[in-house]
This record gives C-alpha cells, sequence and structure tokens, in this order.
C-alpha cells in the first residue's frame, strides 16, 4: 500500500488541483482546452517513466518478488493505468456526472469479477489485473466521452510545455509527497523501537484512522468541484461557502469522533478481522485525528484556488519535520502513545497553520462575514 500511495502522488502530482482552475479559465476555448487537456496526458506519459524505474528498483529490492513474474508483471499494468486519470478534466468542465456514472459501472463490475474469479489464495497475483484494466477502461470510456461532447483532438506536446507543466505544480507535488510520508512513517518509526505484534496491533487502530481520513480525499473532490464553479473572482461567495464547509465537516467529523469513542471494538470487528483490546484502546486515543484534519480543508482549499503555493507548502513541511522528530524522540521514551501524541500534536499543527495563514489575509478570512 505505501507503494501505491507513493504512485498515487506521482501521477496525480498536482492536476486534481490545478487542472480545473486552468479548464474553468478556458472552459469556453476549445482550442486551448485540447491543448491543455493533451499537456496533462502527455505529462503523465513522461512520469510513467521514473515510476517504471522506481518498480523495478522495489522488485528487486525484495527477493521473493524476484521469482513472481506474474505478479511482479500485474504491477506494471497497474502503474501504467494510475498514469491517466481524466476526471480533473471533468471537475473543470463542470460537468462531473458522465464521469461518475462510468467510474461507478466499471468498478462495480471489477468488483463483482473479483468477488466471483478469485477465489483461491494464489489468485492475489492477479488483483492488479483487474484493477489496472479496470482503470484504463475508466480512462478509454471516458475519453471517447471527451471526444464526442466536447470534439478533444489529441495534440503533441513540446518538451518545454512539458517541463513547465512539472514546474507549476512542483510546490503542490512536494505538498503531497510529505502527506504521503507522514502517512508511511508511523509505522516505521514503531519498527524501530517495538516488536511486530506491537506494531500489528497498533496498525489495526491507525488503518481505521487512515481510511476515515481518506473520506476527506472522497469529499474534497465534490466541495472542489462546487468552489471552482464559484471561482475566485466571487470571493465573498467563496468565504461564504468554506465557512459553511468547515462547519458541515465540524459537525459531521465530530459525530464521527464520537461514535469511535463509543464503539470501538463493533468498529474494529467490522472492519478487521484481527481485534484486540489493544486496537480498541487505541483507536479511542486516534479518534480526534480525522476532525482535526476536517478543520484544515476550507484552508487548504482556499490557499490552493488563490495560488497561495508557500503557505500550504510550508504547512505539510514542517509537519513533516515535526511527526518524523517528535516520532522518534516521543517512541521511544513512550512507546505506541509517543506515536499517537506525535500524530495529535502534528495535525494539530497542520490545522493551525493553514487557518492561520487565511486569517492573515483579510480577503480570504472566511470566519468573518463579507459583503459581496
Amino acid at each position: 500500500m505505501s507503494l501505491i500511495n507513493i504512485i498515487s502522488v506521482l501521477y496525480d502530482y498536482s492536476w486534481y488541483a490545478f487542472a480545473p482552475i486552468e479548464i474553468n479559465k478556458i472552459r469556453l476555448e476549445s482550442v486551448l482546452v485540447n491543448q491543455y487537456i493533451s499537456r496533462v496526458i502527455n505529462t503523465k506519459i513522461i512520469l510513467f517513466i521514473p515510476s517504471v524505474v522506481f518498480l523495478v528498483f522495489f522488485i528487486s529490492f525484495f527477493n521473493n518478488l524476484k521469482n513472481e513474474v506474474i505478479f511482479s508483471f500485474s504491477l506494471l499494468v497497474f502503474l501504467f493505468s494510475r498514469s491517466q486519470n481524466n476526471l480533473c478534466f471533468f471537475i473543470g468542465l463542470d460537468n462531473v456526472s458522465p464521469y461518475f456514472v462510468i467510474n461507478t459501472i466499471v468498478k462495480i463490475t471489477c468488483i463483482i469479477l473479483i468477488i466471483f474469479t478469485l477465489n483461491q489464495k494464489t489468485d492475489y497475483q492477479y488483483v492488479f489485473y483487474y484493477l489496472g484494466i479496470t482503470d484504463i477502461l475508466i480512462f478509454i470510456f471516458s475519453t471517447y466521452y471527451l471526444i464526442k461532447k466536447y470534439s478533444y483532438n489529441y495534440s503533441i506536446t513540446s518538451w518545454i510545455e512539458i517541463l513547465e507543466e512539472l514546474k507549476k505544480g512542483f510546490r503542490l507535488f512536494l505538498t503531497n509527497l510529505t502527506i504521503a510520508a507522514m502517512l508511511n512513517s508511523n509505522t516505521l518509526i514503531l519498527g524501530l523501537f517495538l516488536d511486530t505484534k506491537t506494531v500489528g496491533i497498533y496498525n489495526v487502530a491507525e488503518k481505521i484512522i487512515m481510511l476515515c481520513k481518506q473520506s476527506l480525499s472522497v469529499l474534497f473532490q465534490g466541495v472542489y468541484q462546487k468552489a471552482c464553479s464559484i471561482g475566485i473572482s466571487k470571493t465573498a461567495q467563496l468565504n461564504t461557502f468554506f465557512k459553511s464547509v468547515f462547519i458541515y465537516y465540524l459537525l459531521i467529523y465530530g459525530l464521527g469522533m464520537i461514535a469511535l469513542f463509543m464503539f470501538p471494538n463493533l468498529i474494529i470487528h467490522i472492519l478487521s478481522s484481527e481485534a484486540t483490546v489493544e486496537s480498541s484502546h487505541y483507536l479511542i486515543l486516534l479518534a480526534p485525528i480525522p476532525l482535526i484534519a476536517s478543520l484544515s480543508q476550507s484552508a487548504y482549499m482556499t490557499l490552493i484556488l488563490h495560488s497561495k503555493k508557500s503557505s500550504y507548502f510550508y504547512a505539510h513541511l514542517f509537519g513533516l519535520i515535526l511527526n518524523l522528530s517528535l516520532g522518534i524522540i516521543l517512541c521511544y521514551y513512550f512507546k505506541v502513545y509517543g506515536i499517537i501524541i506525535s500524530l495529535i500534536l502534528t495535525e494539530l499543527f497542520i490545522t493551525l497553520y493553514l487557518n492561520f495563514s487565511i486569517t492573515l489575509d483579510k480577503k480570504l478570512n472566511f470566519f468573518k462575514s463579507q459583503i459581496e
């Protein structure tokens, strides 16, 4: 999963945030839209090259994978499939419904096929073929829709344009990379000081918390689409929208935290077959993290829309440094509790940093009522 997370960061790069903004600016100019979509697709193809190098290194590092030719090749198929994703284009065109329909039908079909065709333990090596082919089909069908609906025509992109595209989104890419590093560093730190059994017990609780945090990424797509449709020119309206998002997230994830506090055993039994008393205890201690993270989302999206790259970049960079330093020091003295403390303090720091950055700018401060 760590490999998958890193791959996702590489291919998402910055387009999930910047592509809708760019397309929204030129939406009425079909030629410019075609050129931009082609530029993004071509840049992603270039990014496929380092991902293959990374995969070869990853396989060569583990001796057991060298002999798993079928499984190793499935990772290559999966890598290629993740290199293209058209969702950001549909968000920019303010027409997400067709992509949602295509994605839903293909994904449900994939799940049904996995359930009915992969029944043996040795069938794990085919899972990534299914997932990879699924993503490829979604890309093909959604591209076909772009061709039919918007008369999309593929065009070659110059190296200069590709380099400019990479340079433009580099800060956000580094931000996403630091987030991925934070998500995958805690288990590594625990492994330095504790036995495998204790790390496994903690992982059960942390995976549930990370699943709750992952819901923010799902919500991001819908909320960000709405924010892009409002546009940065309507600052007061946009601020009102983000303030409402802040309040709704506070209520929703506040209720979620209460549920984690009240029913930790039940939640672990439902989501994991490796339930223990210790895992339930850790889940209760980790419960505030999704709520804290959710309260940074309005500020994060505001800063992205208004191209405040330094603010969100340094918030996550300093957060990563804080997480690693506190994690190592506190884990050494307080074991699992040290990691939990470092996680909560890191999330608090990032959330406070982002929201404080908003309050410093009178124009972007959605906490204060503004007149259009």
